[in-house]
């Protein structure tokens, strides 16, 4: 525990501390400002600036501009070691420091090929059984909407959050998603079995602009989707390792195993590119399942 304590305060000190020169301050004002005038999300904005930041802290002694591909990669290899960063941190990290080198000072796209590998990893999905299970033990009739929602249309959980009245489409069966993920828009069906429950819950609960609204009003938040789908699936005794981002997952892999054609579930999902979509297609191969192994075969 002593240990433990002793790096986080490390960590959270060495953070804290970055105290700038006026050049160095003027370096993350263009950074912020080249990122706020592109229109990036107030998400996307807060995580490159605080690990723009972070690395500025490391430049007291030597300018950005004189930083080469070696002196990253030794920046990189020092705080992996210390800090055990995650593949996924380390990309966020590149993708910050590239977009300085590139859009703000205008350097070639060449210098940035070291990227880390990330694993190969099949989204989780659950059976139609689980789901139908999960969402017909779901008592509470928001609550029930907006897990079939977020299933049957295959949303992200920003997705469903961010939903306007205005966004249903009833009398032409589908759903307007305003800018999704990359600040792309798209439509969506709206199955029959969804128009007859939100009917329901328009006529009980009368939201006023966003369709799903939290107590007092305003926006529902994703905290209270994430609690209310975790207390369902341990109330249904399903996976545990399951997440609300598991629904789009299973929404995906259901529609392949029906036989929906690969680009309409990509333009339904809201891909840019089909590799992205493609990964769905390892985990509906069936006939790799059905394979017999040698082994049966032998008499043993």
């Amino acid at each position: 525990m002593k240990v433990l304590k002793e790096d986080i305060s490390t960590k959270k000190e060495e953070k804290n501390t970055a105290i700038l020169t006026p050049l160095l301050q003027d370096e993350y004002n263009k950074f912020y400002t080249q990122l706020y005038v592109k229109r990036y999300s107030q998400n996307t904005i807060k995580s490159y600036c605080s690990i723009f930041l972070y690395f500025l802290k490391d430049c007291r002694d030597s300018p950005p501009e004189s930083w080469s591909l070696e002196d990253i990669k030794n920046w990189i290899r020092t705080k992996l070691d210390r800090y055990k960063w995650s593949e996924a941190y380390q990309n966020s990290v590149i993708n910050a420091l590239k977009f300085y080198y590139e859009k703000v000072r205008g350097e070639t796209k060449s210098f940035w090929e070291i990227r880390a590998r990330s694993p190969k990893k099949l989204p989780g999905t659950l059976s139609r059984e689980d789901v139908s299970k999960l969402i017909l033990g779901c008592t509470n009739e928001k609550h029930k909407l907006i897990l079939s929602m977020i299933y049957s249309c295959g949303l992200r959980i920003s997705e469903m959050v961010n939903l306007r009245k205005k966004d249903i489409h009833n009398d032409q069966k589908r759903i307007f998603i305003k800018s999704g993920k990359g600040k792309k828009d798209r439509y969506v069906v709206l199955p029959t079995k969804i128009s007859h429950l939100l009917k329901s819950y328009i006529d009980n609960y009368s939201p006023d602009y966003w369709l799903i609204e939290g107590q007092d009003g305003g926006k529902y938040s994703v905290r209270s989707i994430q609690l209310l789908f975790h207390k369902n699936i341990e109330k249904a005794q399903i996976d545990a390792y399951a997440t609300v981002h598991t629904l789009r997952h299973s929404y995906a892999t259901h529609l392949l195993e029906a036989g929906v054609d690969l680009r309409y579930i990509q333009q339904a999902l809201g891909h840019e590119s089909l590799k992205t979509t493609e990964i769905y297609t390892h985990i509906t191969d069936v006939n790799k399942y059905r394979m017999i192994s040698p082994i049966d075969d032998m008499n043993i």
